[in-house]
């Protein structure tokens, strides 16, 4: 994967470093937005082939930014991942119900992290 631009939505710096870390070995360019307010703006202005977005984020949630993708006709096309330290069954079957196109608990298994993340970005 060459430079394929990737956006992380995670408002915890420790979070945000790993999967930046993850992602940068795979040769994959990264942004991070603190939470969906700061990433709005960048997912307007850039074409991303996947965003990476923690559930659990302050004011608007990752469903709702990920509501808020799926309305947009210019994001079509953009792949969402969740990740989440609150893992639960149910939480997993709602977010893949809601049109994530991927599902990750914390700690995340970077083996299949990036497995599937680079399967999504090589269709983009």
């Amino acid at each position: 994967m060459s430079q394929q631009p990737v956006l992380i939505v995670e408002d915890e710096p420790d979070g945000q470093e790993l999967v930046a870390r993850m992602l940068s070995q795979v040769d994959l360019a990264v942004d991070v937005a603190d939470d969906a307010e700061q990433a709005w703006p960048l997912l307007l202005s850039k074409h991303y082939s996947a965003v990476v977005i923690d559930l659990a984020l302050p004011g608007m949630d990752g469903f709702q930014l990920l509501r808020a993708i799926r309305q947009k006709p210019e994001l079509d096309g953009v792949h969402c991942v969740a990740i989440t330290a609150f893992h639960t069954p149910e939480l997993k079957q709602q977010a893949l119900q809601e049109g994530f196109n991927g599902y990750f608990a914390k700690p995340l298994d970077g083996t299949r992290f990036l497995s599937a993340l680079e399967g999504m970005v090589s269709k983009s």
